[in-house]
């Protein structure tokens, strides 16, 4: 394990993946004064203040479109790591980060709701992308008997961006009503990090090879990965992949759901994602005090209840 691939999987991992455990978790705490926000918007645009239910929806939507940000980025992560590759692609998807925490810490100056939900589509298609390039580029990277364990940073760090949102949204920090827009838009700094140091760090060998036909470039970055010009075994494994690609058709997802010789494993993996969509985790960030209020909790209890739930999930991502 070199310093290059701790580095860079570190990196990456704090500033994509961490952000996609964020982005679910930061609106619990806030629902109350993002609502009351919205109510009193209204209120000045058009006279009167949202019923209950139109309130509900529209803060509904700001929480929901997340969700659509995402499905939209991860149609086009094959367009991106084609074109950018996966160093560029994620360097990219930050400037996405940024421009979602401006609109978010900026709406309450200036008043618009809109910017609020704009804001969260823009960090769903983030994450959307992030959620499958940070992993494809790690697992490029990595020699294989360290892909488990590289492969493994991405899930923590979710886990631990969930529970850092859930820690900052107490009371004491920026749980209160004038610090939700700052709240939000806290994303901004791992973000930041990742655009100012990711560059440092060169592109993906197998992409440069296999992709590119760029063999001196994919020399020299497992050169500065693996921490030893002893490569040529390496490169010969890519090579002899290359050629095997080259009489290989690739399939768009709606053939891969047509061949019928790869139904069981597209079927698996299928149930395997769709028990964990479905597990009620994602109710639990988005609506965790909600929930927990109604289940009888005193209302002074909840947001450390909510930490707890957090802590959990981190010791759980370490045991598996």
């Amino acid at each position: 394990l070199t310093f290059p691939l701790l580095s860079v999987t570190l990196l990456v991992s704090f500033g994509s993946s961490m952000l996609y455990g964020y982005h679910p978790a930061v609106v619990n705490s806030p629902a109350g004064h993002i609502k009351a926000f919205y109510n009193a918007t209204w209120s000045r645009r058009y006279g009167h203040g949202l019923a209950p239910g139109p309130l509900t929806l529209l803060y509904s939507l700001t929480v929901s479109i997340f969700a659509l940000g995402g499905l939209v980025g991860s149609l086009l992560v094959g367009v991106l790591v084609e074109r950018y590759g996966r160093n560029g692609a994620l360097s990219r998807s930050a400037l996405l980060v940024l421009l979602a925490g401006c609109f978010m810490g900026f709406s309450r100056e200036l008043g618009s709701p809109e910017m609020v939900i704009v804001g969260r589509s823009i960090t769903g298609l983030h994450s959307g992308i992030c959620l499958s390039v940070v992993p494809l580029y790690l697992g490029e990277i990595a020699p294989k008997n360290l892909r488990g364990f590289l492969g493994l940073m991405p899930s923590i760090f979710i886990c631990l961006g969930v529970f850092f949102a859930q820690v900052l949204g107490l009371p004491e920090l920026l749980g209160e009503d004038r610090f939700w827009p700052l709240f939000l838009s806290m994303v901004v700094v791992p973000a930041s990090l990742q655009l100012l140091l990711l560059h440092c760090f060169p592109e993906s060998p197998r992409y440069l090879l296999i992709e590119r036909n760029d063999v001196c470039g994919a020399t020299k970055a497992l050169c500065q990965f693996l921490g030893t010009p002893d490569v040529q075994d390496v490169i010969e494994e890519m090579k002899e992949e290359q050629r095997s690609l080259s009489s290989v058709e690739m399939v768009s997802v709606w053939q891969l759901l047509q061949d019928r010789s790869v139904r069981w494993q597209t079927l698996s993996v299928v149930v395997v994602n769709a028990g964990m969509q479905l597990s009620g985790i994602d109710a639990i960030w988005f609506y965790t005090n909600t929930i927990f209020e109604n289940a009888g909790i005193p209302v002074s209890q909840i947001p450390y209840t909510t930490v707890g739930t957090g802590a959990i999930e981190v010791v759980a991502g370490l045991i598996g």
